[in-house]
């Protein structure tokens, strides 16, 4: 079953034991592991991201589950958001959402409080014992939630808000360009009538 997994802890060096857990319950086949990142969230409630089991971070975690709901969490949009940029923030948000649903988010998101860091990963198993076990050995606090099928109106919708931003930069740039044409129309009038009035002055009063 494919689901994402969340497991929080109170330090940051038992998230990467457990990430190396899973690496090796992958190595047993007793998982499969698509991506996983460890999120941190320092004392002033900061959120860096890290990620142990890739070599392209950027490239591995655009869209993505993961990705998206790290975006959630609040972190540098730099690092996990890949090909997801600008506008499509937000329908990446809902399109995470509707794959494990808005009780689970906001159960992660509330559990991720400052000084705690976060081991998220995409996986697919069978059998939850594996993982609940090892992580209960290391403190861990287990969310999980299975993924559900991403309906073709989730695509729709990143593709309408993409449509949506692009006819919002055009009417701004063709807005702004009738702003400054209005504006040059005014001058060029205003300097018309100073001509007008200047060339009805009789001779003498100049």
């Amino acid at each position: 079953m494919e689901r994402m997994l969340v497991v929080v802890f109170d330090g940051e060096d038992k998230a990467y034991k457990a990430a190396k857990v899973l690496e090796r319950l992958k190595d047993l086949s007793l998982i499969a592991l698509n991506a996983d990142a460890i999120v941190t969230k320092n004392p002033q409630g900061e959120t860096t991201v890290a990620h142990p089991h890739t070599v392209d971070p950027q490239a591995a975690m655009g869209g993505t589950a993961v990705g998206s709901l790290i975006g959630l969490f609040g972190g540098p949009v730099g690092l996990f958001v890949g090909a997801v940029t600008g506008a499509l923030i937000g329908a990446s948000a809902d399109l995470v959402r509707a794959r494990v649903g808005s009780d689970f988010v906001t159960e992660v998101i509330e559990a991720l409080e400052p000084g705690k860091t976060a081991l998220v990963a995409e996986i697919d198993e069978e059998d939850t014992d594996p993982i609940d076990h090892r992580m209960a050995s290391l403190g861990g606090r287990v969310f999980r939630r299975d993924l559900q099928a991403v309906e073709d109106e989730a695509y729709e919708r990143e593709v309408a808000a993409m449509n949506a931003n692009a006819a919002r930069i055009r009417a701004e740039h063709a807005e702004g360009r009738a702003d400054r044409k209005h504006r040059l129309q005014a001058r060029v009038d205003s300097l018309k009538k100073k001509l007008a009035r200047h060339s009805k002055t009789p001779e003498g009063t100049r």
